[in-house]
């Protein structure tokens, strides 16, 4: 019992947001969905990460190890493409 009450508690929200979209839909289908993107991406996402930082036991030294490791990939993809750019002799112009 305990199994489907925890499975009630993570479905239950998903499926009535669902619903509610899907009602909303129907009833007016030039929904302007601008609003709800703009709120999901401004307010709900940081809120899920600090929410999965703090609740997982992530200690400060592991996520700046891994934000180390993030930065040497951003920066090896950066100059990896600088290299392609160059290669290709693309217009600068754009700069």
């Amino acid at each position: 019992m305990e199994l489907y009450l925890k499975l009630f508690e993570v479905l239950f929200p998903v499926f009535f947001i669902v619903g509610i979209g899907f009602l909303l839909g129907k009833k007016n289908p030039n929904f302007d969905t601008s609003f709800i993107t703009s709120y999901a991406g401004n307010f709900g996402t940081p809120a899920l990460v600090i929410f999965s930082l703090t609740s997982t036991g992530v200690t400060f030294d592991i996520f700046a190890e891994y934000f180390i490791y993030a930065l040497i990939l951003l920066s090896s993809f950066a100059l990896i493409g600088l290299v392609f750019l160059i290669l290709m002799k693309v217009n600068w112009a754009w700069v």
